[in-house]
């Protein structure tokens, strides 16, 4: 068990894999249910992505506490963010797919799918020969440094995940689907 967990490609392999599968469960790699939550009409996804997130938050918190894992914040290049987000919005709206969810239905063999990996692929191909010409000079643009929302409010880390945390569940019970009247 040990060598599993000490060999990263293994167990990254392990973690995609169980990701896959939550993607799968969850219906989000359908990608009618992407294309229904970014037209407002099934909110589905949405929800399942508000639940993966408050997960993976309380998550990292409790690694970070317990000295199992610091993550380095990386600098808040603002413009770069809302551009890089605009082109993953993009591909998002025209496929159905996310990352996550293209490789996981690829994998299926959906030829859709198939054709968004080869499409992100070639996506990460142009952002490699343009990342030191166009991306770095872009990150330097709103640049606001190491910053985190905590530090940013003036409050406590588990003080922002409580308020998040509180606003999700917030979210989830506004977005709930109402059983129709028989």
């Amino acid at each position: 068990m040990n060598m599993i967990l000490e060999n990263p490609i293994i167990l990254g392999l392990i973690i995609g894999a169980l990701f896959g599968a939550a993607l799968f469960l969850s219906g989000l790699a359908n990608p009618d249910k992407i294309i229904g939550t970014l037209r407002l009409k099934d909110l589905h996804a949405m929800r399942v992505i508000i639940v993966f997130l408050v997960i993976g938050m309380i998550g990292v918190m409790l690694l970070e506490r317990y000295g199992l894992e610091h993550l380095g914040i990386k600098s808040t290049g603002l413009l770069s963010a809302l551009v890089g987000g605009a082109f993953l919005g993009v591909g998002f709206g025209l496929t159905g797919y996310c990352p996550g969810t293209g490789l996981a239905c690829a994998i299926t063999g959906r030829i859709d799918a198939l054709i968004t990996v080869l499409g992100m692929f070639v996506g990460a191909y142009v952002y490699i020969r343009l990342y030191h010409g166009l991306v770095v000079p872009l990150d330097k643009i709103w640049d606001y440094g190491k910053i985190r929302w905590p530090e940013t409010l003036g409050i406590q880390h588990s003080v922002t995940i409580a308020i998040l945390v509180v606003l999700a569940i917030i979210c989830l019970i506004m977005t709930r689907c109402k059983k129709k009247a028989e």
